[in-house]
């Protein structure tokens, strides 16, 4: 059995990661800790009776750390955890720019890391890649991806204070949902990434960006991708064109159009999703091997793409 500790408590996924934790059997949850926020963390550790701690130096050994603090708060998360967590989970993106990435990365060498880049586990976006590289829609010629949801419209992401700072967070609602589509279209490709253009939209109720969007290439195929966190409506749409086809996912549902007109639905239900990205770490961390999981190589090279999008580099 896997013990387990939700760090930070100030990224909205760590009552994602605290829920799927408790809810798998495999898994022992022996801890929640926050140093900046220990109210947030007694409300998410209360209804379960588990532990609270209010500086990481107290924290048990664990066979896993989820480290959820704001961005900029991951390097100290990070030096506090390595002699008490023989794996870390690191919240995307790595580090709030490329060169404090570059920093952490060389502090993770040699250990056990994983990151947040859920959309590679999901079955129905595994089976896309498998079907694109198998040659199922030909020669590819163009993706486009949209993710979103409509936290700043509805209010609960302002629940969650650091992910209205930008400072804290390293970038805006589009860099934190643009950092899944852009590691999703360099393994989707196997291709570097390279920007070509991007716009932020923003908008006096907010003080960061809200939406965006962005050409980038993948070797010679356009990649499109627009994320907002004003989106309502489905939170993901990918669509792959290729000579012979296309496979599109939306609302849900995948289908693969072939070039006669015919049109075959693959799978449907389809909602990737943080407990999926977080079952693939037990599963690996178990014996059961997951190669689609993101490196620390991949999350570094998102770290520049983000860079790159926001005009730093």
């Amino acid at each position: 059995m896997l013990s387990v500790a939700i760090v930070g408590c100030e990224q909205i996924h760590a009552q994602d990661y605290l829920d799927t934790s408790l809810a798998d059997p495999r898994v022992r949850v022996v801890a929640v800790a926050s140093e900046r926020d220990p109210a947030r963390a007694r409300r998410l550790a209360a209804p379960h009776g588990l532990p609270v701690l209010d500086d990481f130096a107290q924290l048990p050994e664990v066979d896993l750390a989820f480290v959820t603090t704001a961005i900029e708060d991951h390097e100290a998360a990070v030096s506090a955890l390595l002699p008490r967590a023989r794996h870390l989970f690191v919240e995307k993106p790595l580090s709030v720019s490329a060169e404090r990435a570059t920093a952490l990365a060389a502090q993770l060498a040699g250990r056990s890391c994983f990151s947040g880049f859920y959309l590679r586990t999901d079955p129905a976006l595994r089976q896309l890649r498998q079907l694109a590289q198998d040659g199922a829609i030909g020669s590819l010629s163009h993706l486009s991806l949209t993710a979103g949801h409509p936290g700043l419209l509805e209010g609960w992401l302002s629940d969650w204070p650091a992910h209205l700072d930008e400072t804290r967070m390293g970038y805006g609602a589009f860099g934190d949902l643009a950092v899944h589509l852009l590691d999703f279209s360099a393994w989707l490709t196997g291709e570097a990434l390279t920007v070509e253009y991007c716009r932020l939209e923003r908008d006096a109720r907010w003080p960061l960006d809200h939406s965006g969007e962005a050409l980038l290439r993948a070797g010679d195929l356009p990649v499109q991708l627009r994320a907002s966190a004003t989106l309502r409506g489905p939170r993901l749409a990918v669509r792959l064109d290729g000579n012979e086809g296309t496979l599109a996912l939306s609302a849900g549902r995948l289908v693969l159009h072939d070039a006669k007109g015919n049109r075959q639905t693959l799978a449907e239900g389809v909602d990737p999703g943080v407990p999926q990205g977080a079952q693939a770490v037990f599963d690996q961390l178990l014996g059961k091997p997951r190669p689609e999981l993101a490196t620390l190589a991949d999350a570094l090279v998102a770290n520049q793409l983000l860079d790159r999008l926001y005009g730093r580099g």
